[in-house]
């Protein structure tokens, strides 16, 4: 605990014939698919620490290496004992692709490149943290779901935290004033670890907290919001 870890290359297998068959939107371009994924290079960077404090409001890691203002994040780590926070992207070369091919106006290369980049990364995130839950299996440790600022209550204005807490992930993820990142398919999120089996489900409900906002709020199962749902 207290080093940032760096992986520059993680292997994510890619279908593309069960990929169109699961989603439909996507043009079924199983050749193009196919060459696009292979400008898809993963890394990450994490960190795991001791959560030294959860009031159910602020979920603060190890000598206040990082503070999360989130009920929603703290609800879901009420049952853990430590956290791991994570950077992780698919790199440049997908996303500099569709915007030259927008340029260029060869715009359903550019759609096709932006939508396997978009869903790229998530595969990518959840094959990484499949990963770190099967490394913590022989410990006896169980994992929650991943929490990302931006959903629920964890302002995005969170981020440069996070990119501090990860000693700025080497430069090579790149965080802009409006908190958005640089190569864009690249996310941050907290997970939770446990000795006690982890539901994976995330809080819903209502509470007295904080919103930031911007949801769509007739859809939303967020724990933290205090939005009432059926008011016109």
């Amino acid at each position: 605990m207290g080093t940032v870890n760096h992986l520059q290359q993680f292997h994510v297998p890619f279908d593309a014939e069960q990929f169109v068959q699961s989603h439909k939107e996507c043009p079924q371009d199983v050749p193009l698919l196919d060459a696009l994924w292979k400008m898809v290079h993963p890394a990450v960077f994490w960190r795991e620490e001791l959560i030294a404090e959860n009031d159910g409001v602020c979920l603060r890691l190890y000598h206040n290496t990082l503070c999360v203002q989130s009920c929603y994040v703290a609800k879901g780590l009420a049952q853990c004992s430590r956290a791991t926070v994570l950077a992780l992207t698919i790199g440049s070369a997908l996303p500099q692709f569709a915007a030259n091919a927008a340029a260029e106006g060869r715009l359903y290369e550019a759609a096709v490149a932006d939508y396997l980049g978009s869903h790229a990364v998530e595969l990518f995130a959840d094959a990484f943290c499949a990963y770190l839950q099967q490394q913590a299996l022989p410990k006896g440790m169980y994992a929650t779901l991943r929490y990302s600022p931006g959903y629920g209550d964890w302002a995005l204005s969170a981020q440069p935290d996070i990119f501090q807490f990860l000693n700025g992930c080497r430069n090579k993820i790149q965080l802009s004033e409006n908190y958005l990142m640089e190569p864009v398919k690249s996310i941050t999120a907290i997970m939770g670890w446990s000795d006690k089996w982890q539901k994976p489900e995330y809080p819903h409900g209502e509470h007295n907290a904080f919103c930031n906002g911007g949801h769509n709020c007739a859809a939303c199962v967020t724990w933290a919001c205090r939005k009432v749902r059926n008011q016109g």
